[in-house]
């Protein structure tokens, strides 16, 4: 009996993480929520003199130290950290359910079915 109470103590456990885990990434999607801050990358800079080098026309002349902005920090950054936090989100969702599994195996009744009924000793 008390393998059955642990049992559905551990569905309800497993089944918590889940439901936490799947709404937690349904906030962070919608931007309900803020995903941990684990990343602060620089952004993607690139300067046009190296990449041009001597090939510009007649009269045109950048300016020295002009970078161009590829790629903000916060757009690396945003996308670090919710990939980070479905990644999280997943293994705490993975564990629940390997938690539920044992939980369903302990409620659920070993039957034993003999072919034969009176077995010769």
């Amino acid at each position: 009996m008390t393998e059955k109470i642990l049992g559905y103590i551990l569905i309800a456990v497993g089944v918590m993480a889940i439901l936490y885990s799947s709404l937690s990434v349904y906030d962070v999607f919608t931007k309900q929520a803020k995903p941990a801050t684990l990343f602060s990358f620089s952004g993607i800079k690139m300067d046009p003199a190296q990449f041009l080098g001597n090939n510009l026309p007649p009269g045109v002349t950048l300016p020295k130290g002009a970078a161009i902005e590829i790629m903000t920090p916060e757009m690396i950054n945003d996308t670090s950290n919710i990939f980070a936090h479905v990644v999280l989100m997943g293994f705490i969702a993975g564990s629940g359910l390997k938690i539920a599994t044992i939980g369903t195996q302990l409620v659920r009744e070993i039957v034993v079915k003999l072919k034969q009924e009176n077995v010769p000793s």
